[in-house]
């Protein structure tokens, strides 16, 4: 039987400013932070939360249960929404989004919002039992393949990825630093974004200037995966919209990206920083483009040879990445960071006929990847 493929649009999104761990965020819980950006967008659109059919929330370091549902109920949604709860880690905040497309795409929702929510301040401790009845053993992370030892930084499997592709310090402080030069430039582009909680919030407060000294004292210090090479762990929650041809009709709503494309891919567990290439160079080809055809690319840069591998892999253009900083400069609260990455291009696209592509890496062998056109 076929399968009717209907159009599906962005037509809101906002996030919180993106705060390193213990930072201006470190008190507020994460159904808080998700609240205060779900009833933002509902006001955006002045729309009444009846009307949303699911909201899909991304969380990977929480206490667990179905952290949506709390989200929801903290939002004020009606208890008759049951909220649906995605862990897949980096990828989970993208992945919420695209499983949202593809439940409109095949009309079996009209609107959902979509995103994610962490804080690594206000995380809970994991404590791993070896065996039954054992002292359990205190760990960061849980294990992502079966032959993973959570033991290890992720960071690790940076350090041969640089060896195998030759890429030089200088290359990767280059990166680094224009991160967070494009990131304290445009701060005035990016608080349109951001949903304030207080009167006072700053704009994704860890943007600074990175001179060569200050870097090469950090890699000193902590080896090749360092603090500023490296994400900062970081709080913060970002969520957009997703909308049916009828709903955008009904709502007539201020700004609309149509989605075209969006799918999350598996590979290789121990090469999964640069699986978003293979992502990208898919999408384009499924989708008979180029990367001329693109405009702006919302890269997520956990590690500054990560997104220097990906966009060298991909052929992405490095004049069309993270026009306004990326995850190096800002932070990377690990649920909500491929949200981010999909309000950044919401909110870089809308009124501008153009089109932009997401992608962002998860542990364990994972990549997602988003393609959208501003209509």
């Amino acid at each position: 039987m076929a399968v009717t493929s209907k159009k599906v649009f962005l037509i809101a999104g906002s996030r919180t400013t993106i705060s390193p761990v213990g930072g201006f965020l470190r008190d507020i819980h994460i159904e808080d932070m998700a609240a205060a950006v779900l009833t933002n967008i509902l006001k955006q659109l002045d729309v009444d939360s009846s009307e949303v059919d699911d909201i899909f929330v991304s969380n990977a370091i929480g206490g667990g249960g179905n952290i949506a549902r709390l989200c929801a109920l903290k939002a004020g949604f009606p208890t008759t929404l049951l909220g649906t709860s995605i862990d897949r880690q980096c990828v989970g905040g993208l992945d919420a989004i695209i499983q949202a497309f593809k439940q409109i795409q095949l009309g079996q929702a009209h609107l959902i919002l979509a995103g994610g929510v962490e804080s690594f301040s206000l995380r809970p401790e994991r404590h791993y039992p070896i065996q039954w009845n054992k002292k359990p053993t205190p760990l960061e992370r849980p294990r992502f393949y079966p032959t993973d030892d959570a033991t290890i930084p992720l960071g690790d499997a940076i350090k041969s990825l640089k060896e195998i592709y030759d890429i030089f310090d200088e290359a990767e402080f280059e990166w680094v630093q224009n991160s967070h030069k494009k990131a304290l430039a445009n701060k005035s582009v990016t608080s349109a974004e951001i949903v304030s909680l207080t009167a006072h919030d700053p704009i994704d407060p860890f943007a600074r200037e990175i001179s060569k000294e200050v870097y090469q004292k950090a890699q000193a210090t902590y080896g090749h995966t360092h603090p500023c090479n490296t994400a900062p762990k970081a709080d913060g929650a970002a969520f957009v919209a997703v909308a049916s041809e009828e709903m955008l009709k009904k709502i007539n709503p201020v700004y609309c990206i149509e989605i075209n494309d969006g799918f999350t891919i598996g590979g290789d567990p121990k090469a999964f920083p640069i699986l978003p290439a293979k992502a990208m160079k898919q999408i384009l080809e499924q989708n008979m483009l180029n990367w001329s055809d693109v405009n702006k690319i919302a890269l997520m840069e956990a590690y500054a040879v990560q997104a220097i591998l990906c966009a060298k892999l991909s052929g992405a253009p490095m004049n069309k990445i993270n026009l306004y900083g990326g995850a190096i400069a800002c932070g990377h609260p690990i649920g909500a960071s491929g949200a981010v990455l999909a309000v950044r291009l919401f909110h870089s696209l809308k009124n501008t006929k153009e089109t932009g592509l997401a992608a962002i890496a998860g542990a364990g062998g994972l990549a997602s990847a988003l393609l959208v056109k501003s209509v």
